[in-house]
Order: C-alpha cells, then sequence, then structure tokens
C-alpha cells in the first residue's frame, strides 16, 4: 500500500463498486486517551469532517467503549470500531525507556529522581540521566533508536483494518499513546500517510521523544511547535499550529446561566463569593485533604467552595468532612466494569466546568490546565506548594511540581501567585477577595502563549488542515 493507495484484494469485486463509493476516501481517527472525546470529537474538528460528503470516517475506540461511542458519535458517514487492549511487550518497555530520557527536560529529570527514590536502581537512574544529558543532542542518535523501534515493533494489531479500509490518512490524536504508537508504526509500514497531535500542554517534556515520527503533525501553540522542532527532529513546515479546540466553546456560543439559577442547582447560595478548588488527585499525592481542612476551617465561614476532582483520578479526603458550604463536583463518564482513569472527559464536563469558573471569584490549584482555563474566565489564580501540614522530601513534595518544565512557563508569565505555606495562602485568598485585580498584561501574555488564539476557530482549522491533506 503505497502513498494511501489500497490494492483491490480478492475478496472485492471491482464491478460492484460505484464510481461513487470509489470516489469517496477514508480516514482513521484515534480515541484512545479518555480527552479525546472532548478535545476533537466534540468539537467543530469532527463536525466539519463529517460535513464532507466524499469522507469516511473511521473512529478507533476501546472495545468496551465501542457501544458508548457508537451511541454517542456513530452516524452516517462515521463509523466506530472497538479494538482490544494488548499487553505491553517487552520491546515497548525497552523503547519506551529509551525514548523517554533522550530530552533533558526538568521534568523527566524530576520523574527520574522519583523513580530512584521508589526503586533504588543507581543504574537505571545514571543510564537514563547518561541519555538525557549527552545522547539527547544528538538527531543521528534519535533516528538510530526510531529505526530499531520501528524495524522490531509489532505491526500486525490493525492489519486488517488496513486492508478492509485502504484509508488515504491516519489521524493519530495522542502521539504519546501505546495504541497510537502501533498505529502509526502499522501505517507508516504500508505507506499510509499520517498525521498526529500532541494532545497535551506538558507531553513532550514529560514524556520524552515520539517512539514513530508522523508525516505531519498538529500542536496548540508555538511553545509545543518550537519543542517539536528542538526535540522531536520535526522539520517546520510539517507542524500545524491549531489552537485549542477544546476551549472553542468558551469563545464562542458559550450561555451561562443566571447566577441564581446555578447556585440553587448545585446547592449553594448566590449571594456567596465562592472559590473552587481543585485537588491534585490520589495518585500524585495524598495531602489534598490538608488544604480542604485548611479552606474549611482558617477562611471566612461566609464563603463557599466548589470543589473539582481531576477527571480520572479521586481524591483521599482522610478525616475531611465536607459542610453544606462545600460542593463537590465528580467529572467524566465512567465506566463501571473498568478503572475510574479511563473515564470518558465529555463537552458536558466542558460546559460545567466553564460555568463553575464563570461565577466563581477564585480558583486554587497545583498549576494543572485549569489555570488555563481560569485566565479564559479572567479568574485570579493561587497555586499550591507546600504539603498542607506535612514536611515532606522535595522528590515527594508538592512543590517540586512547580519546577515542572510546563507549570513554569506559566509561573513566567506573572498571572499566578503561589502560596508556600498555609500563613500565604489565607493572606493571599484574603487579599484576592478583598481586591481581585487580575495583571491583564501578564494574562495577555498567558493567553497568547497557550492558548495562541481565541476566535473559537481551532477546531475548524483543524479539520481544514486534515482535509488539506487528503484532498489537495
Amino acid at each position: 500500500m503505497r502513498g494511501g493507495q489500497c490494492p483491490f484484494r480478492k475478496h472485492f469485486s471491482l464491478s460492484a463498486l460505484s464510481s461513487k463509493a470509489m470516489s469517496v476516501k477514508t480516514i482513521f481517527i484515534t480515541s484512545f486517551n479518555p480527552f479525546i472525546s472532548r478535545n476533537i470529537l466534540e468539537t467543530d474538528t469532527l463536525k466539519s469532517l463529517s460535513a464532507e460528503k466524499n469522507l469516511r470516517i473511521v473512529i478507533f475506540v476501546p472495545e468496551y467503549k465501542k457501544d458508548y461511542f457508537s451511541e454517542k458519535f456513530g452516524r452516517g458517514n462515521i463509523l466506530i470500531e472497538g479494538i482490544k487492549d494488548f499487553a505491553v511487550s517487552k520491546q515497548d518497555i525497552f523503547f519506551r525507556y529509551i525514548t523517554s530520557s533522550l530530552i533533558n527536560s526538568r521534568t523527566l529529570l524530576f520523574h527520574q529522581r522519583e523513580k530512584l527514590a521508589r526503586d533504588r536502581n543507581y543504574f537505571h537512574y545514571l543510564l537514563s540521566r547518561f541519555f538525557a544529558v549527552f545522547m539527547s543532542q544528538s538527531k543521528f542518535f534519535k533516528r538510530v533508536v526510531r529505526l530499531l523501534d520501528f524495524l522490531t515493533i509489532k505491526k500486525e494489531y490493525f492489519s486488517d483494518y488496513l486492508e478492509k479500509y485502504c484509508p488515504k490518512l491516519l489521524f493519530s490524536t495522542d502521539i504519546f499513546h501505546n495504541l497510537d504508537t502501533h498505529f502509526l508504526a502499522e501505517a507508516k509500514n504500508r505507506h499510509v500517510p499520517t498525521v498526529s497531535m500532541i494532545r497535551s500542554w506538558d507531553n513532550v517534556t514529560n514524556k520524552g521523544i515520539f517512539r514513530v515520527k508522523p508525516d505531519n503533525l498538529i500542536v496548540h501553540n508555538e511553545i509545543i511547535k518550537s519543542q517539536a522542532i528542538k526535540h522531536e527532529d520535526m522539520k517546520e513546515q510539517n507542524i500545524f499550529v491549531s489552537g485549542l479546540p477544546q476551549f472553542d466553546h468558551y469563545f464562542k456560543g458559550f450561555q451561562p446561566s443566571l447566577r441564581e439559577v446555578f447556585f440553587k442547582k448545585i446547592g449553594l447560595d448566590h449571594s456567596k463569593k465562592t472559590i473552587l478548588f481543585a485537588p491534585h488527585g490520589k495518585r500524585f499525592h495524598n495531602t489534598d485533604w490538608h488544604i480542604l481542612e485548611i479552606i474549611k476551617n482558617k477562611l471566612d465561614k461566609n464563603l463557599q467552595f466548589i470543589v473539582r476532582f481531576p477527571p480520572n483520578d479521586t481524591v483521599e479526603f482522610n478525616s475531611f468532612v465536607p459542610d453544606h458550604r462545600f460542593f463537590i463536583k465528580k467529572t467524566g463518564f465512567p465506566f463501571p466494569a473498568r478503572e475510574f482513569k479511563d473515564n470518558e472527559v465529555t463537552f458536558k464536563d466542558t460546559l460545567s466546568l466553564a460555568e463553575e469558573l464563570y461565577h466563581s471569584d477564585l480558583v486554587i490549584n497545583y498549576g494543572s490546565t485549569i489555570s488555563i482555563d481560569a485566565a479564559v474566565f479572567n479568574k485570579p489564580v493561587i497555586l499550591i506548594a507546600f504539603d498542607g501540614w506535612e514536611k515532606l522530601p522535595y522528590e515527594k513534595s508538592v512543590r517540586r511540581f512547580l519546577e515542572y518544565n510546563h507549570v513554569n512557563l506559566l509561573i513566567q508569565t506573572g498571572f499566578f501567585l503561589v502560596a508556600k505555606n498555609e500563613e500565604e495562602l489565607l493572606n493571599l485568598v484574603g487579599r484576592y477577595l478583598k481586591k481581585p485585580i487580575v495583571n491583564e498584561a501578564a494574562r495577555n501574555k498567558l493567553m497568547n502563549e497557550q492558548v495562541w488564539k481565541v476566535d473559537g476557530l481551532s477546531g475548524e482549522r483543524i479539520s481544514g488542515y486534515i482535509k488539506s491533506l487528503i484532498f489537495d
């Protein structure tokens, strides 16, 4: 299969195919990460692509989610295929270890230190540091690693689908996902054109180099574009900057409920000032409940709180018991037979977050993406940089998160204030609520760097770019 062309197999009858059917082109879209529904499928990207009469879209999802996706997205020229997950092989583990070590970022340095603290394996630590400090500078070495990976990776999981549909293009929506990696390798092996997307702002400095380099790449902003050129050996002409499609809903058509209606719906008082707190989640640490106790017991009793759980994690409450001033919001569509970390993030979650931010007076979090969402709504943000009442070593402390490359870029804009202890947190909350001034210059810098475009057209830009790769 060369250049996206697919020869007819014996089980196809050429005479049975109408000229109309032959003119229809097929695109594959992966949706293995639970954020892709929100980021791509529920934006104008899929809407615009599906409006193309001569385009057939096949969306690949985990097998156990097929019914959910079929009901939600399956229609007309959109088909859903369920994929059974496969065990991560020794080959995957080996090359993920190498490729994740071939970027010398502070984020990956902290990951390596955390791993050392857990397993005390100094050989693995020193080897990963050697790759990061020395071998990451060599484009030739990266190319050799990718070549060896490509030659040894299994290329059989998606063969039947490639032969069945003869796709014109594979759109990999999360280039670092293991299933996407295998799909890309198999597509490239059959000379099917590929375009991939870096799903999140932290992925490059957090996950390393691509195991399989796509023909073309879509990124959200110029920062990620520069990272892809520097670290991933992508050529500038093969990178398309789109903006954040999941933010499009914020900039066009968003109509918030009246304040009275919104707060009645969540059981809080519309006349009181409200703080939105986004816990980090149990995967990262177990001191979220300390912060909850502090804001419950140490702040003005006339304040009320929206506590928004991360979509794919739980929060350790320990002895914390929310009272009538707290609204606890769990997000994501759950699959009872699966782990919580695979909840699908939906358009409904996007709208609920928008309303919660719109009606809140202040946002507190640890430097997650919600910091950028808050800036869109011009809300002051405080970042937590202490472990409640515990004194944890730096490798285990939440303080380290603020030195991660992507979070540090946020702090450098000057838009956020950082609370390094309980006293600072209480003082900053009091100051912000008394005089909620937002640094507009810092906010504009943040929006330009991270959001890039605020026109609500990111989804359409992505679909337009994809169509140009297919039809031009």
